[in-house]
This record gives structure tokens, sequence and C-alpha cells, in this order.
């Protein structure tokens, strides 16, 4: 091959790799786009390949120069983007969709006219692949937004819907304009669509109801850079004019009576009010017009005429005439039908205008006739099938009836007596819908006839049934248990010949079966069914069955009642004495198991049994057994137990008369058997189910006391230290609370029982020998519910973030276990403490700090105490709020406040410690130390565990200088509980325990009080 020949194949290669580069990519972007200045301006790009770049998602576009290449967009180097686009574009691209959409906001004056182009992955796809500059876009920048338009589609009528389209043209498809309407929007729409051309379309849809026949539809657009532009387009709508319509109250006229007829024009334009007339032979009767809006685009005329018709106004036409304003006319006819008065013939009768029978059955259709002269003695009475056309007979004499009826008619006695009642047989189906009318005459009909049948329209229309009504079942009075009762089952019929058959089923009794005439020819058959009631009679079906075979069934649900005593109570009068459990027993009996009573009584917190026993014959009995403890505020009271069931209830009262405890007299207090006297109550009040503490305070022994023992006076123990020497009653339930070497007997029961009453008396064993005291015994009052709370008064009204301090406080005798308390209201501080009042007896107090809450109205404060084992009891005051809170300036006040405080008392043992001094006149000087740290100074530690010298007698404090009583000092003693903040508090002085000498024993008994407290 020679050179020349080399050469040219080179080229050939080179050209055809090049021209296959450039045919392999595709860039797709508007040669020309416009931008409204403000606005933005999308660019849309898309480009294709055939053998993919390295980077398809890197785009960059350029500026169109013959020399260089000036960044319009670069997400690499934006610094590097000329200033006329800094910060002003962006690109949209896509790996798969193959975009480089640019994206220009705001657009300024300084982009019109710039020709500008992309580039895909400019680093590795070359000149030589693509050249892309050949392809650009030239923006043209304008002032003014685009106009926009309007476009109106559908029937243009007044009343009916258009569809109304406004859209706009832009080039800002990331920030789209907004369009708006000066019409109501109805089921409306926005869409945006991209074109072409590389423009976007916004376009709003709505739908415009049209209410009057001239209007201006507007539509305004407003862009992203606040420009605006409007369009308008005038509508103009056609009124519409609806047929004219005549209604009546009734298909036909009676002669001589008065009708209403109206006449009415709906039209969709007010301004073409018309006016209405009717036929002119009828002008003088009276007439009314109203006008109305009848709803939207919608207008009426109403004309009513007060017609009274004639027997020669039959078969004449009545025509209404509407004028429109604008020269419109309408009209409407009606052809008259008018019924004539039969007495117009010398006779008239008188049957229903419809009767029903069953198929199969039989039926009389009651009829009578009068005749305003004699009546003729050979009068015949004949009856006729209404048809328009000819009279077909269904009963006449001498003369074929049609086939239907053949042989199944007949007469009921007595024509002489007016009677022209006529009896089907059998009916059928085709009989249905019938209409039957007599002929009374001696001249036959056709002699009275020679246009229409004027004269027998009254006629009676036969209904003939396939399906049985269901009968009638209803109940004489309350059925109940154990009673007889009745039940009906009734059915009307029209063929007392052969009547239809009634059954009842559900309940076993006997049946009186009666017929009654109800009416014309229309009888009621009734079963009466009398039963004796059980409780498990539900309810009862009834069955009819006609000769046709039809059958209905009804069923009626008895709701059978269960009868009950009166509730009785043991006794009418209860004695009892206070704090005493006594058993008072209300019992009642009823028929049927389900109907179990539930008994209540009218008194809180006692004990009840309840039981329910079967007596005999279905007759139960439940009985309430009540456990009342009374106090002597309920002397005179009611006790009330009342039993109640499902259909209503029974109540019992008894009044009470409760008396007070007094101590016994004992035979042998005097006596002289024992010498010494143990410090215990008479009489003590305990809390049932809680825990009592009984007070009690030994004399002083010489000899030590083994074991104190409590029991019965009966002898039975109730608490020995060994527990097998109690009695099962009280195990595990009793305890002294401590010991006997320092004078206390006092005894706990715990979970106390309504009938722990006593009396409990204590005596003690002296190593083997039994040891008894006088005035050692107690008796338990009882009591079955808690003392209410006592709270202390509040204001009746506070303003909203006032700080309120309330206490709550309660009596108990078990002191062992404390009523705990709770409030309604969230509190900031809260302090619980309990105070011996009376030997045994103590009264624990609830003390909170709680700030009103905001609203203004009505706040309950209540205070609940809850005894051991969980009784409780409540007490609520009310006070009115005024404002709003300031809780949250409190509680920066509070925090500023303890911030104070926390410093005061830094600095404050700072200059304490700074004070304080040893006292170095009995100690040689110490030698020289290191200087101590800060810490040392003012921690109370000693460091380097030297020998911390004596503290000098502490200054006294305000207080102590100016106290009356700086002698003594109170001996106090805190104990906790699961309160926040418990302390006990003993009033009482106790002498010192470390001296043995004791009093002689005349002034023993004198003290006693004061060591049992102790």
């Amino acid at each position: 091959m020679s050179g020349f020949q080399h050469s040219l194949l080179s080229f050939g290669i080179l050209g055809y790799i090049f021209f296959q580069g450039l045919w392999a990519w595709h860039v797709k972007i508007p040669r020309n786009i416009k931008g409204l200045s403000g606005s933005c301006l999308v660019i849309p790009c898309t480009f294709d390949y055939e053998y993919p770049p390295l980077r398809p998602n890197r785009v960059v576009w350029y500026q169109y120069k013959n020399k260089g290449y000036p960044l319009v967009y670069d997400n690499w180097y934006k610094d590097d983007v000329i200033s006329i686009f800094k910060g002003r574009t962006r690109v949209f691209t896509s790996k798969y969709k193959k975009t480089c959409t640019l994206e220009i906001y705001p657009v300024n004056q300084y982009h019109h006219q710039q020709k500008l182009y992309p580039w895909v992955d400019p680093e590795n796809v070359g000149q030589t692949t693509f050249r892309f500059y050949d392809t650009t876009v030239t923006i043209e920048v304008v002032d003014l937004a685009a106009t926009p338009h309007i476009m109106i589609s559908g029937s243009m009528k007044v009343g009916q819907s258009v569809t109304v389209q406004c859209y706009v043209y832009h080039t800002c498809s990331t920030y789209p304009p907004t369009l708006s309407l000066n019409i109501p929007l109805q089921s409306h729409s926005l869409a945006h669509v991209s074109m072409t051309d590389g423009t976007s379309r916004t376009t709003l849809t709505t739908t415009l109801n049209i209410e009057r026949d001239h209007q201006t539809v507007e539509c305004s657009v407003r862009h992203v850079s606040s420009q605006t532009a409007r369009a308008t387009k005038p509508l103009t709508a056609e009124c519409s004019f609806l047929p004219l319509t005549i209604s009546q109250t009734s298909d036909e006229f009676l002669e001589g009576q008065p009708r209403t007829v109206t006449c009415t024009a709906s039209y969709t334009c007010p301004k073409h009010l018309p006016t209405l007339s009717w036929t002119s032979i009828y002008g003088n009767m009276p007439t009314t017009t109203e006008n109305s809006k009848s709803g939207i685009a919608s207008w009426r005329t109403v004309s009513t005429l007060t017609f009274t018709a004639s027997s020669n106004d039959h078969g004449r036409s009545l025509t209404c005439y509407a004028r429109f304003i604008g020269g419109q006319m309408q009209e409407k006819s009606i052809t008259l039908r008018v019924k004539r008065n039969m007495l117009s013939l010398g006779w008239s009768f008188t049957a229903p205008n419809s009767i029903t029978g069953m198929k199969g059955s039989c039926i009389v259709i009651p009829c009578t006739f009068t005749y305003s002269i004699s009546q003729p003695a050979d009068l015949k009475v004949a009856w006729y099938l209404y048809q328009s056309n000819g009279y077909p007979s269904v009963y006449e004499e001498r003369r074929n009836v049609i086939s239907k009826y053949q042989g199944i008619t007949s007469l009921i006695p007595s024509v002489r007596e007016g009677n022209c009642s006529l009896k089907i047989e059998r009916l059928d189906m085709s009989h249905n819908q019938d209409r039957l009318y007599p002929w009374v005459d001696k001249n036959p009909i056709t002699s009275y006839h020679s246009l229409g049948h004027s004269f027998n329209d009254k006629t009676c229309q036969l209904i003939v049934s396939d399906q049985a009504q269901e009968p009638q079942l209803s109940i004489i009075g309350i059925p109940r248990v154990g009673e007889e009762s009745t039940i009906t089952c009734s059915v009307r019929h029209t063929c007392a010949s052969a009547p239809p058959e009634l059954t009842l089923n559900g309940i076993p009794g006997t049946d009186v079966i009666r017929d009654t005439l109800v009416s014309d020819w229309i009888w009621e058959r009734t079963v009466e069914h009398t039963w004796a009631v059980k409780e498990e009679d539900q309810s009862v079906r009834c069955t009819v069955r006609y000769r046709g075979g039809q059958e209905a069934t009804s069923e009626l649900k008895l709701n059978v009642e269960c009868p009950y005593d009166q509730i009785t109570m043991t006794e009418r009068l209860i004695e009892a004495t206070e704090g005493v459990a006594k058993s008072v027993i209300c019992s009642v009996s009823y028929e049927c198991g389900k109907n179990k009573p539930s008994i209540g009584w009218n008194f809180e917190d006692l004990q009840s049994n309840l039981k329910t026993k079967f007596i005999s014959n279905k007759t139960y009995e439940t009985l309430s057994n009540l456990t009342f403890i009374g106090s002597l505020g309920d002397n005179g009271k009611p006790l009330t137990c009342t039993a109640t069931f499902l259909t209503g209830e029974t109540s019992e009262s008894a009044i009470l008369h409760i008396k007070k405890y007094e101590r016994p007299i004992d035979p042998h207090e005097n006596d002289t058997l024992y010498v010494q006297a143990v410090k215990v109550p008479f009489r003590f009040n305990a809390l049932t189910r809680s825990c009592v503490v009984i007070p009690c305070s030994l004399p002083y022994q010489d000899v030590p006391i083994t074991r104190g023992i409590w029991s019965k006076k009966t002898g039975d123990t109730i608490y020995h230290n060994a527990q097998s020497k109690v009695i099962d009653h009280f195990k595990g339930r009793t305890k002294m609370k401590k010991d006997l070497s320092h004078g206390d007997c006092s005894l706990e029961i715990d979970d106390i029982k309504p009938f722990d009453n006593g009396p409990f008396c204590f005596h003690a064993e002296i190593g083997h020998e039994r040891h008894k005291y006088n005035n050692s015994c107690v008796f338990i009052v009882m009591k079955a519910s808690p003392e209410k709370p006592v709270m202390t008064p509040v204001p009746a009204e506070v303003d909203a973030g006032l700080t309120i301090n309330v206490s709550c406080s309660v009596a108990h005798t078990c002191v062992s276990h404390p009523p705990v308390f709770s409030w309604s209201v969230p509190n900031i501080t809260s302090k619980v403490q309990s105070t011996m009042t009376t030997p045994g007896v103590w009264e624990t107090t609830s003390t909170i700090t709680f700030i009103v809450a905001g609203g203004d109205g009505v706040m309950s404060l209540t205070c609940t105490a809850v005894y051991w084992l969980d009784k409780q009891r409540a007490s609520t005051v009310q006070l009115t709020v005024k404002g709003s809170s300031s809780w949250p300036l409190i509680a920066a006040v509070s925090a500023i406040s303890l911030i104070f405080i926390i410093i005061a008392a830094v600095i404050g043992v700072v200059f304490y410690r700074r004070r304080r001094r040893p006292d170095n006149s009995l100690t040689p000087p110490p030698g020289p130390e290191k200087r101590r740290s800060l810490w040392d100074r003012v921690s109370r530690r000693n460091p380097e565990n030297r020998e911390r010298p004596p503290r000098p007698e502490k200054r006294g404090s305000i207080w102590r200088r100016f106290s009356r009583n700086q002698g003594n000092k109170a001996n106090l003693s805190v104990g906790y509980s699961n309160n926040s903040d418990v302390s006990w508090n003993h009033k009482q002085h106790c002498p010192s325990p470390k001296t043995n000498r004791r009093p002689p024993h005349s002034e023993r008994l004198l003290v006693d009080d004061t060591y049992a407290n102790c």
C-alpha cells in the first residue's frame, strides 16, 4: 500500500470515529427562552448518549464566548462562576432521566441576550467527542408578566353549570405563579404542564353555577417576583323557562264541592316575571298569586284557583295561561272529571271505597241504598264491573255474568229493607283490583247512558291478598309467677261462614273462642287463653290459618313478673348499747330464683351477710344479717333495710334506742383483797377493723413481775406471752406495747372485730403466783365509722397564686398505726404531727402549704384520712378562686430566695469557724505548724488526727438569752413513719430513770399517769 493510500485510510478512520462520537451524543434545549425579570427562569435540558460518560450527573453550564469558557454553573468550582450568575443558578440532574435543566433565580436585565450551553462531564467528555457549545439557548428578559387566558365551556344558560379555566404560560416551573378568580371556587383544581417549547402552563379549573344572565369573569396571576397581570371575559347566559304545571288535590272534582287547582310557572331570570290567568269562563272564581325564589337561579310564580265544579263541566278543559315580561307565552290544560251526585238519579247508595279479602275465602261487600221518593215495588238490584265501555255483569237476575264471577256471587237479603250487599263465595287473585258498583233501579242501566259513566264512578275496589296478616296478641294485666293470667289472640276476616283457625302455642292452658261483628260484614275471631304463670314461661305464639291455606304467626314476649313480699325486720324497736355489736336480720320472700335481690342498709361501714335459701313451691327467702354498732348520736334514728329487685324495691325500718354504756357495779370494788390498782379506763373507744392500744399503767412492785396477762372476765386469755394459752379468736392480734418493768401494761389489739367489747382485765404473774389488781378491767366501745376529719378554717374567697396553710386532724386510739392523710391539691410542704390528748387517745394532724391554682371558679379542697386496714373518711371545703395563677413568678422568687439563704448560710459557717479559738490557758503554746488550707479552716474535721482542743462555751443565741426557762430543757423524742414529717410530742415531764427511789404507797396512785406516759 502506497503512502498516500495509507494516509487516506487513516484520515477516513479518524473521521469515522469523530462523526461517530458526534452522533453518539444529543443535547436538547430550546433555542430561545423568555424570562420574567425578578422571577425565576427554568431552562429545560435533556441529553442522551450511546456510550455512557464517567460522570453522567456532572453537568456544567457555560456562557457562550468566542474565547474561553465563562462559568454559569459549576458545582465543583462555585467561586469561579461569573458575577452575573453567581449564587443565582442551580442544575437539576438525574442519572437515569439524563436531565441537565438549569434554574436562574432571580432573573435580571444583565441576563438579557445571554447565550448559554451545558456540558456533561467536561473533565472526561471533550470537544472531540461532542461540541456542546454548538447547542445554545438565548435568554430574553421581559419586564411585563404575560396576560392569563380565560376559557369558559358548557351550557350558557342561567341555572346551569359551566367550567371556567384560567391559564398562563411562564418559564418558572419551580416557583409557579398563583392564579385567582373573582368567582366562588367549586370543585377546583390546579394543574402544571410542561410545554414542548420549554415553557410551562399553570391552569386553574373550577365550576361556576350561573345565577344571572350577565357577569364578568376576571382572572389574576401573581408571579414569585410579585408582578401581576389580569384578564377579563364577559359571560352572557340565556334565561330559561320551564313548562307550566297544573296540580290539583284530587283526580276527580265533586259536583258543587270547591277544590283548589294550582298553576306554577318556573323561570331562571327574575326580570321575566309572568302574569298567570285561567280559562275565561272560570274568571269569576277566586284566585291568588304568589312569587318566590325556589333555589339558586330558580324563580316561580304560583296561581291558586278555588274551583267549584258543576255537572256540565265534566269533560271540559281547564287552561292556565302565562305571559312573561319580554313577550314569551305558555299555556297548560287539564280535562275536568266531575263526579255527579247520585241523588240526581232519584236514589243513592253507600258502599266502601275498597275492601280486602283473602284468596280462597268469602267476602261480603256491604251496601245500602235510599230513594228520594217512594221505593218502587218491583225494584231489581244488579252489580257490574267498572270498565271504560260496556257493563260487564257480576250479579244480575236473568242475565249471564262474566266467567270469573259465575256461580260465586249472591245478594244478601233483603232488598225491601234497602240492602244491596253482595257476597262473593271464593275470592281469586283474578278479582284483585276489580272495581264493582251496584245498580238500584227498576229500569236497566242502558236506559240512562249516552256518554261516559258519570253516574257509576262511585265504585268499591276489591283487594285480594295471598299473604295472611299476622294475628294480634295482647295480654290482660301483668303475668305474675304463681298466679293465673289471660292472653288473647285475634284476627279480622270477611267470611263469617268459614272463619280462620287460631291456635296458641308455648304455654299450656284453656281456650275460649269468640266471634264478633266489628263493622259492616267485618268479623273478628278471638281466642282467650288462660294459664297458670310459671317462671320459665318466656313467650307465646299465635298462628292463624285461612281456608285458602294461608298462615301467619305472631309472637309475644311474656316478661313474666316475679312477685315478692314486703321485707321484714326481726325487731321493730332495736334496743342496743353504744359501741356494742348487735345482730339485726332483715328477710324477704319472693318467687323466681333469677330474681334474687340485693339488700342494703342506711348505715355505712357495717358488716352484713347475705344468705338465700329455697323454701318450697319455687319460693325463696333472702336474709341479710347486719352487725349493727350504734352510737349515742344514732338514738331515735331509723335503721332501714331495702331489698332491691329487678322490678322494684321494698323497705322496712326500725327505731334505734341506743343507751350509754355504764360502768358495771363491781361487788368486790372496795374489798381489801387486792390492795393495788392499775390505771385502766373502764371504757375505751375503738374503730372496727383498725387497731386499738388500751392504756394501762402499773403501780410500783417490790418484786419484779414475771409476765402480764389479759383475759376476759370469763377467764379466756386474750394475751399471753405463750401464744398457746391465747384463745383462737385473739391469736396473733394482741401484744403488749412495752416492758412491764417500766410500769406499762398497755395492750394492743389489731384488726378489731365487732364483738371484741370485753370487758378485758389485766393481771400479772409474779413467779408462779397470780396477782390481781383493782380497777383492772376495760370495756371497748366499738365504732363502725371513723370520725370525720376536722379542717382549720380557710377563706371563702381566695386569689389565684395565694399560698395557704391548712390543717386537718382526726382523733384515734390506734397509736401504732396512725391514719395516713391525702389531699386533693399538690402541696409545697407537708407535716404530720400526733399528740396525745388524753391517755390512749391521740390527735393526728396533717398540715400542708399549697398554692391556689389559677382559673376563676369554685375549687374543692378535700382532706382524706385513711385509717389502719383501709377505712377512710374525708372532709371537703369549697373555695372561690379569682384571677390567674402567678405560680411562675412565685417559683422564680422562691428560687432566688433559696439562693440567698444558701449564700448566707455558707458565710455564716465561715465566720463561725473563724471565731472559734481553743482555750490555751491550761496547755503550753503549740509549736509552729504549717498554714492550714481554706478547707481545713472551714471544715469540722481535725486534720492529721491531732487532739482537738476543748470547745469554749457556746455563745447563747438571742432566743436563749431572752427565754424564761434557761435551766430546764425539754425532753423531746422524734419518731418517723410513712408520712413526710412526723413528730411525737410528749408534753408531760417524766422523772429520771436513774433513781431507784419510789414514793410511798399513798403517793403512788398520784404519779401513775406520769409513769404511764413515760
